[in-house]
């Protein structure tokens, strides 16, 4: 009863979050930028993609067979709201951007206006003191008709500029008018981000806690757990077996890559994470495990960085590691980071040392967020980490 009550929760949070997270206004067609529009767009694609997985998640059964496909569904629908996260975030740097351009627009605009007027004040000035308080004075002030003619066309010439000069300004009125109506749109656009993005960090907790509690009901029954994680080793030797042949046939071949220049770098930010499981033997519940990667604990969402420069060999799913990406560092070096909640990078992408290729998870056979990692020579993958990537902690 209690696992149907928090389905029914998270159920219900999600198809909030479908409806209405991030659900752009109509002041964004004020702001006529084809970039945020094409936010929208990734936006409104990842909305859909986590209304699936909701639907996945409202399909699955609450028994010991379907609790993995339980979890894997939470697991995309996280997956799916970080990638929401981010595109959304992109988009306040681009609203950023845009306000700050509008206001030094308005700033410029104000100086231009403040110059327009005191030329203006000047030239009344000067014909004030010539004597000339008015245009029809200095005509009816003609001699002759000669005079006229003369003192008329120095009129026209004086009428024709102050009547630039105050076109100009109410042009620059109207162009301060339009800048500050943008910017109010752009801002509005920006709060309602925000807020959208508040309620999908708070999705994102609640979902995490759930998807960890999806398979701790294995646990619970041991044989079922026993069965599920033999499934697993099964499944991640015969991946890690595919992994070496293939990075095997890599290096044997002559492919374009970016080659590791330099030391490796810690995949995680050292304030947010730490060392949960070195790399060997280790007791996983009562049993001893073979370990060949250093597993680092940190909140699921956070970013992953790129060890060091190099090409993504594999960026995908799989059913023991769950999402996970592959880096070729040339030299026979290469990096996996698996359990990933969210890949930002595909394959034949090329990566720089520290660029952010993915967001930590709980994806996979894993018993809380965390960041699986490790360090294959030649395709081997029996090598500490820590031996080759110093650890910050």
């Amino acid at each position: 009863m209690k696992k149907q009550l928090k389905i029914m929760a998270i159920l219900t949070l999600s198809a909030l979050l479908s409806a209405s997270v991030l659900m752009l206004p109509s002041s964004a067609e004020g702001t006529n930028n084809a970039t945020v529009q094409s936010y929208e767009d990734q936006i409104s694609d990842l909305e859909a993609k986590q209304e699936e997985a909701r639907q996945r998640i409202e399909e699955a059964q609450g028994s010991i067979d379907s609790a993995i496909e339980y979890k894997r569904a939470i697991d995309d629908s996280i997956g799916y709201t970080i990638s929401k996260i981010n595109v959304a975030e992109n988009m306040l740097t681009e609203l950023d951007a845009e306000i700050a351009e509008k206001e030094e627009l308005i700033k410029e605009t104000e100086g231009k206006m403040k110059d327009q007027r005191e030329a203006f004040l000047r030239r009344v000035a000067a014909l004030e003191e010539d004597g000339n308080v008015s245009y029809i004075e200095l005509l009816f002030g003609a001699a002759d008709i000669t005079d006229f003619l003369a003192k008329y066309d120095y009129v026209n010439s004086m009428m024709d500029y102050d009547q630039r000069v105050i076109d100009d300004l109410k042009a620059s009125k109207k162009t301060i008018e339009d800048s500050i109506s943008e910017m109010e749109a752009s801002k509005k656009l920006q709060e309602e981000t925000i807020a959208g993005l508040e309620a999908d960090k708070t999705y994102l907790l609640d979902a995490s806690a759930e998807s960890e509690n999806a398979l701790s009901e294995l646990q619970s029954n041991k044989e079922a757990w026993e069965a599920e994680y033999a499934k697993a080793v099964a499944a991640e030797n015969e991946l890690s077996a595919e992994l070496e042949s293939y990075l095997a046939e890599v290096q044997n071949q002559t492919i374009n890559i970016s080659y590791a220049d330099g030391e490796f770098i810690w995949p995680l930010d050292a304030s947010t994470s730490y060392i949960s499981s070195h790399f060997g033997g280790r007791d996983l519940n009562g049993e001893y495990e073979y370990h060949p990667a250093t597993d680092i604990a940190s909140a699921t969402g956070n970013p992953i960085y790129a060890s060091n420069a190099g090409t993504v060999l594999r960026s995908e799913w799989h059913d023991s590691y769950g999402n996970y990406v592959l880096i070729d560092h040339g030299g026979g070096i290469s990096t996996l980071y698996a359990h990933m909640s969210a890949r930002y990078v595909t394959a034949g992408q090329t990566v720089s040392r520290g660029d952010v290729i993915g967001a930590v998870g709980n994806t996979g056979y894993s018993f809380g967020s965390h960041l699986h990692f490790e360090y294959r020579i030649n395709g081997d993958r029996n090598n500490d980490p820590e031996l080759y990537v110093r650890a910050p902690y």
